[in-house]
């Protein structure tokens, strides 16, 4: 009878733990549109004026295939300016599961908020202009391919962990003795980001 109970016990928990996974492997679809609203920094050299500004990012997305989804973004990152960059998204999910890594890759342009910007010092470049200068920033274009990790606690609310590289170009005008000239500047950057995906 002990034995009965036992074996009893060891099927209802065998149950109950194969119930589990079969829900948390329960098939999840990312057709459909889709928010992931994303904060974080672009964690840069020690030897940058900015060490880690802070980056804020909004995807509006449709999810086209059950693991493919295209979106369009729009944010606001505080660099040695004032930025809002707008970026075309493709991701990829990996698994049809709540739980799923997957990659993605998002191209665009920074527009610049501030007019113009002081204190550039010559830190970036030796070739550039010395000393302090007043400069006109004019936004330049970026590269963002990284990889991540999401988990839905429904089927529309879930939460998202990110790493990537970031590529961004940033343009400056200066006029000097009635010439005009241009300055770029390349920053190469770490972006780490958490997010909210709703569905």
């Amino acid at each position: 009878m002990k034995n009965l109970h036992i074996l009893l016990v060891l099927l209802l928990f065998g149950s109950t733990v194969q119930g589990q996974e079969e829900k948390t492997q329960a098939s999840f679809s990312h057709k459909g549109y889709y928010n992931a609203t994303n904060f974080g920094f672009l964690a840069g050299s020690i030897k940058n004026q900015n060490k880690a500004p802070f980056s804020f990012m909004m995807i509006n997305g449709y999810g086209i295939t059950d693991q493919i989804a295209l979106g369009f973004g729009f944010g606001a990152e505080f660099l040695q300016e004032s930025y809002l960059p707008l970026v075309l998204d493709a991701r990829y999910y990996f698994r049809t599961q709540k739980l799923s890594p997957f990659v993605f890759v998002q191209g665009g342009y920074a527009i610049p908020l501030d007019n113009e910007t002081e204190n550039y010092h010559l830190a970036y470049s030796d070739s550039y202009w010395s000393g302090y200068d007043l400069l006109k920033p004019k936004g330049g274009w970026l590269f963002n391919p990284g990889v991540g990790i999401k988990s839905m606690f429904s089927d529309n609310l879930g939460i998202t962990f990110s790493i990537a590289y970031r590529f961004q170009r940033l343009n400056y005008d200066k006029e000097e003795e009635e010439i005009d000239k241009v300055m770029e500047i390349d920053l190469n950057r770490l972006e780490i980001k958490f997010g909210i995906l709703f569905k």
